[in-house]
């Protein structure tokens, strides 16, 4: 899967070209202490150190003083790019890490299952270099997966080789595979779930595009037949039967934006805009669009009113990595250049915010939230 172009940038700084549809919103300190809840939720984290083999489960209550001890770990290849999602209702964590040390890691990552207190398990290979599962509401796993085609004798510019992609079904437990949908390009991705369809974001030699795949038929389903190949951050808002992301700007190649398609008609709406790209939009509970909109540090919203959201101190960015069943909370990561990420988690009807605190030095990936009750 080699891209001919850049199809996900690191994110940077940030800058926002305000178009007056969001508001940055603050609140004293003492009001943030007073609508302070009283216990936080438990979030499910990988952790890996910089240059390790293995990565480390931690679940932790959000506040807590310290770090807990690792719950569980597997075995990947050094440095690898660690991804994960939590299966509904459990503390089980479906993780994608790269497994073979190659050159070209297109498809050199593998699945694991990684329970609290149990043996890791691989449940597949072929898995695309960091992708992350997409695990459904109700516990069903997908992957993207795929084989390196032929290197293309004489490319024109910018072209690239085209492999043989699909989308598979992964049984949690035992690993069987079940093809869904298949791809000659160079990605395909998955944006998320809506109803019976996920929703997949594909990018091949003739453009890119978004469509809508039967989870138990197939039937594939155009949404919107021509988008430009940088879309990512894909957040599907259910309520609204939509599915909010980043893109370029059609016209000015300096410019990114935050657009949401209605997944019944393909009609797309602009949200805002600005100069930089590391806008990183996620639907937000109860309604809104949360986004970066600057290096500041922080989150706006679009479309929501609330009396604050207080992000952790220092410039950077904020992405939304999780949302809590009940749509209560929501975990993000917090990011300046040159830095490891911050977890912390917000709630959702206050913007209060309570630390996650991991290993001095390790990366962490943000798997989701654990049910309460479910086994540590």
């Amino acid at each position: 899967m080699r891209f001919p172009i850049p199809l996900f940038v690191a994110s940077i700084a940030i800058g926002a070209l305000g178009l007056g549809l969001s508001e940055q919103l603050d609140a004293p300190a003492a009001e943030a202490r007073a609508s302070a809840p009283a216990s936080g939720p438990v979030v499910a984290l990988l952790v890996t150190r910089p240059g390790a083999g293995y990565t480390s489960l931690v679940i932790e209550r959000a506040d807590e003083s310290a770090a807990p001890a690792p719950v569980a770990r597997f075995d990947h290849a050094d440095s690898a790019a660690v991804k994960g999602a939590i299966l509904p209702g459990t503390s089980v964590v479906l993780a994608v890490a790269d497994t073979v040390a190659t050159r070209d890691l297109s498809f050199a990552s593998s699945l694991f299952r990684v329970e609290p207190h149990h043996p890791a398990e691989r449940l597949c290979d072929r898995v695309v270099y960091a992708s992350r599962p997409l695990v459904t509401a109700a516990g069903r796993v997908f992957v993207s997966r795929g084989r390196a085609g032929s290197e293309p004798a004489a490319a024109p510019k910018l072209a690239g080789r085209e492999d043989a992609l699909t989308i598979d079904e992964i049984d949690p437990t035992t690993g069987a595979a079940r093809p869904v949908h298949s791809f000659a390009g160079y990605l395909a991705f998955l944006a998320g779930e809506h109803e019976r369809e996920i929703l997949v974001y594909r990018v091949g030699a003739a453009g890119a595009d978004l469509v809508g795949v039967d989870k138990d038929t197939g039937r594939t389903r155009v949404i919107a037949p021509s988008m430009l190949p940088f879309a990512r951050d894909f957040s599907v808002d259910s309520r609204r039967g939509a599915v909010v992301f980043e893109e370029r700007d059609e016209r000015d190649s300096r410019t990114w934006v935050v657009d949401r398609i209605d997944l019944a008609t393909g009609a797309r709406t602009r949200l805002a805009a600005s100069s930089n790209l590391a806008l990183a939009p996620s639907v937000w509970p109860g309604g809104g669009v949360a986004y970066s909109p600057d290096s500041r540090g922080g989150l706006a919203l679009i479309g929501r009113e609330m009396k604050a959201i207080h992000a952790p101190t220092g410039d950077g960015i904020d992405q939304v990595q999780a949302t809590s069943r009940d749509d209560a909370w929501v975990a993000a990561l917090h990011t300046r250049p040159g830095e490891l990420p911050v977890a912390f988690a917000i709630e959702a009807s206050t913007g209060h915010t309570l630390a996650l605190p991991t290993t001095a030095g390790a990366r962490v990936a943000i798997a989701g939230f654990v049910a309460e009750g479910a086994a540590r």
